[in-house]
């Protein structure tokens, strides 16, 4: 049986290694693909660490679930100013003020239940974070 030359061994080798190395590593931020709407931003995912993005004058996702003691970062990446306030629910007030494309903003979620929040700038963008 021929071998093969070991150029070609080379090339085999390396189209090898380019297969294996994108399903290596991992997210360093705890399961959410590190986007808006990865796995960890779904709704009922109940995690430490949920991602929601801010795209098109929405939430995306519109409702997640931490669970208690989690944190929720938001980030806008439309190309007009939002806002993170909250309207109601347990826990502490918060308000992210103005942010601009971006811009982040993080809440930990220490009291159980349902948060309701809104951009003030815009009262149709409205959103949820289940506390478990």
């Amino acid at each position: 049986m021929p071998s093969l030359s070991p150029r070609l061994a080379l090339l085999c080798s390396c189209a090898a290694l380019a297969l294996a190395v994108p399903a290596c590593g991992g997210d360093d931020e705890g399961g959410g693909g590190g986007e808006p709407g990865g796995a960890a931003a779904e709704s009922g995912s109940g995690t430490d660490a949920v991602k929601v993005g801010m795209e098109d004058i929405e939430y995306v996702p519109r409702d997640v679930t931490v669970k208690q003691g989690g944190t929720v970062t938001w980030t806008n990446s439309d190309s007009v100013t939002h806002t993170v306030t909250k309207e109601g629910g347990p826990g502490p007030e918060f308000d992210s003020g103005n942010m601009n494309v971006d811009d982040t903003f993080e809440q930990t979620f220490d009291a159980a239940g349902k948060v309701d929040y809104v951009c003030t700038i815009h009262p149709n963008q409205t959103g949820t974070v289940t506390v478990e």
